[in-house]
């Protein structure tokens, strides 16, 4: 019985066991590059019952499936009320977590400085914590550019819809 265990043992290591090393290691999946994003953006805002605010900025970011960034806009309402809004955001593309297009939820937070009848040029005559959500749509346009229509709702504004046409470096 001992002579018949050691030839079976000695038969696994002739044959079994160089035969399990030769196999092919497994490959992880290609990941996507991350997407590092600028784009210039126009908004229209309600910070007052009184009337809209039109303004533009540029917001940039990166990532896949989640992306963060910082948004920087400025915008002037009917009564030359000028407001700096400097934010960072975090969106969260809602077709995977490798998406950088389609639906997006967008969350932000930071600061907006108010000053009145003059250039928004610190310092400035009042200031307010800004945090926010937004939902918006990525729509590629060939490899590299993309336009997003976005609305957005929070303090210290009550509502904005806006679009921005961007490029992926």
């Amino acid at each position: 019985m001992k002579r018949l265990f050691s030839i079976i043992i000695l038969i696994m290591a002739v044959y079994v066991i160089p035969v399990q090393a030769q196999t092919e290691p497994v490959q992880a999946p290609e990941q996507k590059p991350v997407d590092f994003f600028i784009a210039p953006l126009a908004e229209v805002l309600g910070y007052s019952i009184e009337g809209a605010a039109l303004g533009a900025g540029v917001m940039i970011g990166a990532g896949n499936g989640v992306a963060m960034g910082l948004r920087i806009f400025w915008a002037q309402d009917a009564e030359k009320i000028n407001t700096v809004e400097i934010a960072g955001f975090m969106r969260f593309y809602l077709q995977g977590k490798e998406a950088s297009s389609g639906l997006f939820a967008q969350l932000t937070a930071g600061i907006c400085i108010f000053a009145y009848e003059e250039s928004p040029i610190t310092p400035a005559e009042a200031g307010a914590l800004s945090i926010g959500a937004a939902a918006g749509w990525r729509f590629p346009i060939g490899k590299q550019f993309y336009i997003e229509p976005v609305i957005r709702t929070g303090y210290p504004y009550a509502f904005g819809a806006g679009v921005s046409a961007g490029i992926k470096l």
